[in-house]
């Protein structure tokens, strides 16, 4: 009974990262026809998506804590509420700065969707059953960026792009209730009564939880520069339609989807599996990098480095977290909140930056994108140095 009430929990929370998921990318299709109808250029409507992965990070920092205090039930249905309002006033703008600052407002609310994605699997698994609950997890959320930007094009070519904030607030809304119907509340009795800052500080100070959260920061900015960059890339440069782009854009999201399965299999070494994932990533920055030197762009040269990165990224993602969470049962609220929160501040920062770059070709975006990698390599090195002989089983 409880393993099928833990399932149905998994499903719920599935569907809450799901709304922040889609947020991020429906309207990716519809960036040129946001650019016209908000007579903007198409680079600045990239920065809706930066205030959006800003704010998404910075909230989580005070979900955590307030989750850990107060319960994981009343914190998500004041996140969910505050994302339905920010949605209706982006529904019926007509200024990109309006849109922007929207944007970021809903941020602040799905912000605790990406808290839960990291709280509630600690709530209800520990051990070799976390890691396998979290790459379960993360299979199931990557179905939303794979529909997210079929349905934005599809709603875009038939309506309009303000078609894609309506569908978002019908998800919310139906999300929204069901958690309030059937959610039960999972925080675990004997919480830790401590100060906010000492919390940070309890977390910040462990080195490895250190390790473990800036290669999750490289994992998702090297996923959201891409996805910044290609929706400009593919539709201006390249001069491919909305509907093409949304189809194109997700191509690369299945390999991701199969690194979450790959990183979750049983018996297998966690230290080789993490390699694996550092490897592709590294590799995957360089083969976006290497033909912008030449000038050289094709969806080829597009599509081929972002499904490897997109791989080692959803190996990554349930290893390093898993990795990050399990010491800490008591602080899994703060510990989601830093992990996820400071995940997102990254991608923003970076998304914003590749913004702010030349998009004429792929050049910046594989730039930034090694930059990624190494910052994963980097920070994996410590860690396998002190894996040693203590190696782990997933």
């Amino acid at each position: 009974m409880k393993r099928e009430r833990n399932v149905s929990l998994l499903l719920m929370l599935v569907l809450l990262v799901a709304v922040g998921q889609m947020a991020q990318t429906i309207y990716i299709p519809a960036i040129a026809g946001m650019a016209a109808d908000l007579n903007a250029r198409e680079g600045a409507v990239q920065s809706v998506m930066a205030a959006y992965l800003l704010t998404y990070g910075v909230s989580q920092l005070f979900y955590g804590p307030l989750a850990d205090r107060m319960g994981r039930r009343p914190v998500i249905l004041f996140g969910m509420s505050l994302f339905m309002l920010a949605t209706l006033v982006a529904t019926f703008t007509h200024s990109l700065t309006v849109l922007i600052i929207a944007s970021a407002i809903q941020g602040m609310g799905t912000g605790v969707g990406g808290v839960m994605a990291r709280t509630l699997p600690r709530d209800l698994y520990s051990g070799s059953e976390l890691r396998h609950a979290n790459s379960l997890l993360n299979m199931g959320i990557l179905i939303s960026p794979l529909l997210a930007p079929l349905i934005g094009g599809l709603l875009t070519t038939v309506w309009s792009w303000r078609a894609c904030y309506l569908f978002l607030l019908v998800l919310c809304a139906g999300v929204t209730w069901s958690m309030a119907r059937w959610m039960p509340e999972t925080r675990p009795t004997g919480t830790l009564n401590m100060r906010l800052i000492t919390r940070y500080k309890t977390l910040l100070g462990n080195g490895m939880f250190g390790c473990y959260l800036l290669m999750l920061i490289g994992g998702l900015a090297g996923i959201a520069v891409f996805e910044a960059s290609s929706g400009v890339l593919m539709g201006s440069v390249l001069g491919l339609s909305s509907m093409a782009v949304s189809i194109l854009f997700i191509l690369p999201i299945p390999a991701a989807f199969f690194g979450a399965w790959f990183a979750g299999r049983q018996n297998k070494r966690f230290s080789t599996l993490m390699w694996q994932a550092v490897v592709s990533c590294l590799l995957a920055g360089l083969m976006m990098w290497i033909p912008g030197w030449f000038g050289v762009m094709n969806l080829w040269t597009l599509l081929l480095p972002a499904a490897l990165f997109f791989f080692g990224a959803g190996m990554l993602f349930p290893l390093a977290t898993s990795g990050a969470m399990e010491p800490f049962p008591f602080l899994a609220g703060t510990a989601g909140a830093l992990v996820g929160g400071m995940q997102n501040i990254g991608s923003g920062g970076l998304a914003w930056l590749s913004a702010q770059l030349p998009q004429t070709s792929q050049f910046s975006l594989g730039m930034l994108m090694t930059f990624a990698g190494l910052l994963i390599l980097l920070s994996w090195l410590p860690l396998a140095l002190r894996q040693g002989q203590h190696e782990q089983t997933v």
